[in-house]
């Protein structure tokens, strides 16, 4: 029997060193009987770029697992609640006005006699080609124009009537996983790597360190961003670029006040510029925004003073952080003994708030193949094949939102539809769309991006004009005029039981919920289910579900 591993090292701080600290030391010794020692080891001199401020509703999963405390969070971490993306201007009607639309993180219901709600919003609802489904499947857009929190004022700790994520600051975010993980044992070692050893069978054996010398090493996280000194840079594994997929190399990236602080929305926003499209992230007390661009198009400079226009009168003086991103990933995630998270391993630029839920998976597949000092081929072999499944799934889904975009307003839009390469797996599946639109069964991976997620981009780029499916001529009006009645009730109960984002946010923080107000939004959310009739339909019963925030999240739909 292998000798089993007694120590891992996590070279590397930041989110995904942070997060690796937390959930090894976590996972890994908090029942065992010999715990693992955990090392982090980080540099004083390297600055981390952060990985994001916006998250994806898995990371309520990653919190309880590891039974942190979401309260102390929102207020350690100047986090906010996000209940999907806006994106507005990525496309444009035919008279070139800009398409706007949420993609929610869950809709009402499934089906609908049978058939899935989008075949009824396609023919009675989209004559034009180009709709907002989201309006017409999910209570999400109302809450998000009413800035609508998605829980009672008095809820537990990941309770909730709608599904949620985060928004959080990356750097208060580290900060806090550092305090927790030392707190549970993580050795904390503050020194540069200045070389890497390794053995005679090329694993690594030893890391110099400049102030502390030779620290030994038996499984090696690589946490070092872009730089992936030890995977990529120590052990050769080459780097898959993804330019011929996407033409995005660059971003900038700025804070900013809010100019009502009170009015915080509940969503991230993606909004499409000249050469690529800016992102906006609403925290308790700031403004995260930043323009990711393709430099073959832009200058620093000239992107600069586009984004800067964009953001209008509040980025006055501002002076935005030019950061170059490596769109790719490394062929293998785990190489000999050292496993890449985050950066080190690979990136997709984050149109879909991705980059936190790639560390998520990443971490979850150490703990189910750990390895012992044998490292047998067996587990590294399933975790790269995983890693390359989940890259694949990711980029496809972003680079469908160019590839199908209807945009001519420019030579960067033209490009990004028309000079890229659409990957064989993503054309197999906008094919199939034309003749039937997705489900779960059909999606080859299912790790992040549902049907739903699908069809709320497709529909919102017009991809079903002009297609006729076979199942039009088995549904009816009536059955989709009782669904939006009860879609209706939902939504207007919702928006007026539900408090204000920032009210919540500020009572978490303060941590003096009024109870007879938060019990009279219970009853009124829990009448708002009781009331509404069971509908009908052929056969089928359907009631509407709002409860799906307090069931497992396996996935979601993600942006």
């Amino acid at each position: 029997m292998a000798e089993p591993i007694s120590k891992v090292s996590i070279i590397g701080g930041g989110t995904a060193g942070w997060m690796a600290a937390v959930h090894l030391v976590t996972r890994l010794n908090s029942r065992a009987e010999k715990p693992v020692e955990v090392c982090l080891i980080e540099s004083p001199d390297i600055p981390t770029v952060g990985v994001g401020e916006a998250t994806v509703p898995t990371m309520k999963r990653w919190f309880q697992e590891l039974e942190l405390d979401e309260s102390a969070f929102i207020e350690r971490c100047n986090a906010s609640f996000k209940l999907g993306v806006r994106f507005a201007n990525w496309d444009h009607d035919i008279n070139g006005n800009p398409l706007n639309y949420v993609h929610p993180f869950d809709g009402l219901g499934d089906d609908i006699a049978g058939y899935n709600p989008a075949y009824y919003f396609h023919k009675f609802n989209d004559p034009g080609g180009a709709g907002n489904y989201s309006i017409y499947h999910s209570p999400i857009t109302a809450i998000v124009e009413g800035r609508k929190g998605p829980k009672p004022l008095d809820a537990e700790n990941f309770e909730g009537v709608l599904n949620y994520a985060y928004h959080l600051d990356a750097g208060l975010f580290a900060k806090y996983l550092r305090e927790i993980g030392i707190e549970r044992g993580v050795t904390h070692i503050l020194d540069s790597v200045n070389d890497v050893e390794l053995d005679h069978d090329g694993f690594v054996s030893a890391v110099q360190l400049q102030d502390n010398g030779r620290h030994e090493v038996e499984l090696v996280i690589d946490c070092t961003g872009f730089r992936s000194m030890i995977l990529q840079q120590t052990l050769g594994v080459e780097f898959e670029p993804y330019d011929k997929y996407l033409l995005n190399d660059r971003a900038l990236a700025v804070q900013l006040p809010h100019l009502e602080p009170t009015r915080l929305d509940p969503c991230t926003r993606s909004t499409a510029l000249g050469a690529g499209w800016s992102w906006r992230v609403p925290l308790y007390s700031r403004i995260g925004t930043g323009y990711v661009f393709s430099s073959a198009h832009r200058t620093d400079d000239e992107a600069t003073q586009e984004f800067l226009r964009h953001l209008g009168p509040v980025a006055k003086g501002a002076e935005p952080r030019a950061i170059p991103i490596r769109v790719g990933r490394a062929k293998q995630s785990w190489a000999k003994n050292c496993i890449s998270v985050g950066l080190s391993g690979g990136f997709i630029e984050p149109l879909e708030s991705t980059a936190i839920y790639i560390v998520d998976k990443a971490l979850g597949w150490i703990v189910d193949f750990f390895p012992d000092k044998d490292f047998s081929p067996v587990l590294s072999n399933r975790y790269n094949k995983l890693s390359e499944s989940l890259y694949t799934e990711i980029r496809d889904f972003i680079v469908m939102h160019y590839c199908t975009g209807t945009r001519n307003d420019s030579d960067y839009w033209k490009a990004a539809r028309e000079d890229i390469i659409v990957p064989d797996s993503l054309q197999a599946k906008l094919d199939l769309y034309k003749h039937a639109l997705p489900t779960e069964d059909e999606l080859d991976s299912g790790f992040l991006f549902s049907g739903l997620s699908y069809l709320i981009v497709l529909f919102g780029k017009g991809y079903f004009k002009d297609v006729t499916f076979a199942a039009d001529r088995a549904i009816s009006a009536e059955d989709w005029e009782r669904y939006q009645n009860v879609l209706h009730g939902v939504t207007a109960e919702l928006i007026t039981n539900l408090p204000d984002h920032h009210q919540l946010l500020t009572q978490i923080r303060s941590r003096n919920a009024p109870k007879d107000e938060n019990q009279a939004l219970r009853d009124a959310i829990n009448q708002t289910v009781a009331n509404q009739p069971v509908i009908t339909l052929p056969g089928q019963l359907m009631a509407p579900d709002i409860s799906f925030a307090g069931q497992p999240d396996n996935g979601g739909n993600i942006l």
